[in-house]
């Protein structure tokens, strides 16, 4: 024969009311939720357009800038440099001789 002992049951406390931010992650967490499934197609999207198409779009702009073109660095434009006695031709000035340094020590007191 068995005995059947009968314990007290723990009172069940009613559920704990949330806050705003515990009730929406609550609802955002649950499995098929709607957000939730966005959230992932938006990153599962994100990796793709980063791993798929802007890192090997950035790879091969690089190898063509850097060691395919023919102008020297790339399709980096450098200003030409100006000495004195050309002539800008836009405006017609003639640049200026530079002014000679004084000869001996530099140190003016």
């Amino acid at each position: 024969m068995f005995l059947c002992v009968h314990l007290p049951r723990e009172p069940v406390l009613p559920p704990e009311k949330l806050g705003p931010v515990a009730r929406f992650w609550e609802r955002f967490l649950q499995p098929g939720s709607f957000w939730r499934l966005q959230t992932f197609k938006l990153y599962k999207g994100g990796v793709f357009t980063l791993t798929r198409i802007l890192i090997p779009a950035w790879v091969i702009h690089y190898y063509l800038k850097y060691h395919v073109m023919k102008m020297p660095y790339g399709v980096i434009v450098v200003k030409p440099r100006v000495f004195p006695g050309d002539t800008i031709l836009e405006t017609g000035e003639i640049i200026p001789p530079m002014e000679e340094e004084p000869t001996g020590h530099h140190c003016r007191l």
